[in-house]
């Protein structure tokens, strides 16, 4: 069954999700079975998702274990992600009827899409895909032999769609890194071959390296160096949604020595075992007279004593070779993480 993104209408929203389940659960389960779905059970199940929150999406599919599943998505938004976790964190129990997903789940099987007045069998796409170690995400190049005629829109509803239904919502979003669509014919992988070959990739990269290390320049002629994680993903950290940097300023308009540098990242060493798994480091920019690293966490907050401590530290280190320095900490909500971009690595 298609996914349900609008309130259609109809009667009053219950007050909570989980207070009217209980009365509806039959029915639609009897529904499904009988083939007497209709527009005002639709409507029924429409309102009572809009007290989640008005902007989820749901769907009704076959279970993994139970005979029928009832998803809801965020559809790749990070708030309602949120959401959707809390949702299914209350859901009652799975039963021999029923079974609750907080995303949308891979389709048994692949069928035929009708978008206007042309159908796409989902089975006849084929892929051509090359594995980013760095970043651990599979790029995909995509065609089907109806794209030739589709206008571009369309062929990206299918791609999308298509993803969705062979992988899941959450793996194309954990996996899946560039998207291309092709109107020119290729051989590719058929979809169970690229759905293999990611599992094959899964398996192979969790002793990957995913930081790199790049030189940047700007305008006026000032060089940075970054280093970050270009495989932290936000789809792994759901609730972690604050993004926390801590730049060192050294008062001195210049770049760092080995010497200097090897004392920095000594210091940062440190500084990450007093944090502990309070934050996650995301990156590092070091730029003339400063050094900023670039965090991400749930509750900031809870960073303020080790921050304190280690600022105490630097302030009653004899340690010769670096200018004095003092720490300048922000704070910030980025619910997309957006600070990746100006670390170059989205």
């Amino acid at each position: 069954m298609r996914f349900f993104r609008r309130d259609p209408g109809g009667p009053q929203a219950p007050t909570d999700f989980w207070t009217w389940w209980p009365g509806a659960r039959d029915r639609i389960a009897e529904a499904i079975e009988s083939g007497g779905f209709n527009q005002p059970l639709i409507g029924e199940i429409s309102k009572a998702v809009s007290t989640i929150d008005a902007g989820m999406a749901w769907e009704l599919g076959p279970g993994r274990t139970a005979r029928h599943a009832f998803c809801i998505s965020p559809e790749g938004n990070a708030t309602l992600r949120q959401v959707a976790l809390r949702w299914i964190a209350t859901a009652p129990p799975v039963d021999a009827t029923w079974e609750y997903h907080a995303s949308k789940q891979a389709a048994p099987t692949l069928t035929v899409l009708q978008v206007a007045n042309d159908h796409f069998g989902l089975e006849e796409m084929r892929a051509i895909a090359s594995w980013d170690t760095v970043r651990r995400r599979l790029d995909v190049r995509l065609w089907h032999p109806q794209f030739d005629r589709a206008p571009q829109p369309v062929r990206l509803q299918v791609g999308f769609v298509f993803l969705d239904n062979l992988l899941g919502e959450e793996d194309v979003e954990r996996w899946i890194g560039q998207i291309d669509l092709l109107e020119a014919p290729t051989g590719g992988r058929t979809p169970d071959e690229l759905k293999a070959e990611l599992e094959r990739r899964k398996l192979e990269s969790s002793g990957d390296d995913t930081w790199v290390v790049g030189e940047r320049t700007d305008e006026d002629g000032r060089t940075t160096i970054v280093l970050a994680d270009a495989a932290l993903k936000r789809i792994d950290h759901p609730f972690v949604d604050h993004h926390v940097t801590i730049q060192q300023l050294f008062g001195a308009e210049r770049m760092p020595n080995d010497a200097e540098a090897e004392q920095l990242n000594a210091e940062e060493d440190d500084f990450l075992r007093r944090l502990g798994d309070l934050a996650i480091l995301a990156g590092r920019v070091t730029a003339a007279g400063s050094r900023t690293l670039h965090f991400v966490a749930e509750d900031p907050d809870r960073m303020r004593p080790a921050i304190d401590s280690w600022a105490q530290g630097l302030t009653d280190s004899l340690s010769p070779g670096l200018p004095q320095r003092r720490l300048k900490v922000n704070f910030v909500r980025d619910m997309d993480w957006t600070f990746q971009r100006d670390l170059g690595i989205r």
